[in-house]
């Protein structure tokens, strides 16, 4: 989908940026119960983000409401978010590590640092890295990848286990360095058992790989921005000019890639890559693409305020995508009203 949307002065971004990202959270608090019920429980957990992009919006009481769903509906005795609708195994820390920090936002720590026991389990220490699925046996599978580690990066970031986030970024920083085919191909995953950059596969599952910048195609476009926002936060703690450097070569990926990722939803994270960079640098190449990538959601936009895949979306889909583009919507206002004269 080509967007192409008139920019005004900063002001005027600001106030329709806001709109859009208002119209979002709207939709989906038209979805949601006053006991926290979010859409349709068939859907299964894809209101995963619900707390987060709630509690930046302003609406503590509905995330702390989720909240309490989730507490009676799907926790476990053992720390685990099995229960009731959960039935996806499929990036399984990354869906635990967002769900946690949006509770933690709210103040349920019970559920946050309750949570992190079994999400850091997840992490690899040799490499640092997070593994992304949970195998039918119950045990985390090899495959792991930019950003179902930077998710649980995020998570443990807020919780305050710094060690760990640090291991996340080394993570990164062993990915970047194995790197073949710059600036070409990103290869983003990593075997837990060989210890080794993964770049061998049937091209069927290219996807679950590599992103090729050059090709007009669905591909994973989320990982040069979420990493390049995991390691700028990880920076406003710890101030290591590595970390910036590289963030800085992780947007660089997203931002040379075709004009045709913005075909694609998942183009997304470039806009909180950049505007992460632009809160921590405040120079002009960031914030032009983070007024760019904020003109593409605004572009994006359904005219009831949801986001979908794609025009064909519906339910769940809707969503998880709503939260996760209000998520973005608000980081890329924060972002530029922090260098706002």
């Amino acid at each position: 989908m080509a967007v192409d949307v008139a920019r005004g002065s900063l002001a005027a971004d600001l106030s329709r940026f806001r709109a859009s990202r208002d119209r979002g959270i709207g939709f989906v608090l038209g979805l949601t119960a006053a006991d926290g019920t979010v859409g349709n429980p068939d859907d299964g957990f894809v209101f995963y983000r619900a707390p987060w992009s709630f509690q930046l919006t302003g609406h503590s009481e509905v995330a702390s409401a989720v909240c309490g769903w989730v507490r009676r509906h799907m926790l476990q005795p053992d720390g685990t978010l099995d229960g009731g609708i959960r039935t996806s195994t499929a990036a399984y820390g990354y869906i635990d590590s967002t769900f946690i920090y949006g509770a933690h936002l709210a103040g349920q720590f019970d559920l946050s640092e309750g949570l992190m026991p079994r999400l850091l389990g997840w992490q690899d220490e040799r490499s640092g890295g997070f593994a992304n699925d949970l195998l039918p046996g119950g045990e985390p599978g090899d495959d792991m990848d930019v950003w179902n580690a930077c998710g649980p990066g995020f998570a443990s970031l807020v919780t305050g286990h710094r060690r760990e986030a640090g291991l996340v970024a080394e993570f990164l920083g062993r990915i970047h360095r194995a790197q073949p085919d710059l600036p070409r191909h990103l290869y983003f995953a990593w075997s837990r058992k060989r210890h080794s950059l993964i770049t061998e596969f049937e091209p069927s599952v290219a996807s679950t790989y590599v992103v090729d910048n050059n090709l007009d195609a669905p591909q994973p476009w989320v990982v040069g921005g979420i990493a390049a926002a995991f390691l700028g936060r990880l920076y406003l703690v710890e101030r290591d000019p590595e970390l910036l450097s590289l963030a800085r070569a992780y947007q660089e990926f997203s931002m040379a890639a075709t004009p045709a990722q913005f075909n694609y939803a998942s183009a997304c994270k470039s806009g909180w890559g950049g505007a992460v960079l632009y809160q921590v640098t405040g120079e002009d190449r960031y914030l032009e693409w983070t007024r760019r990538m904020g003109d593409w959601f605004a572009g994006r936009q359904r005219a009831d305020g949801a986001w979908g895949l794609d025009e064909t979306s519906t339910g769940g889909t809707l969503v998880w995508v709503t939260l996760e583009f209000v998520m973005h919507m608000d980081t890329i206002i924060n972002a530029l009203a922090s260098h706002a004269a």
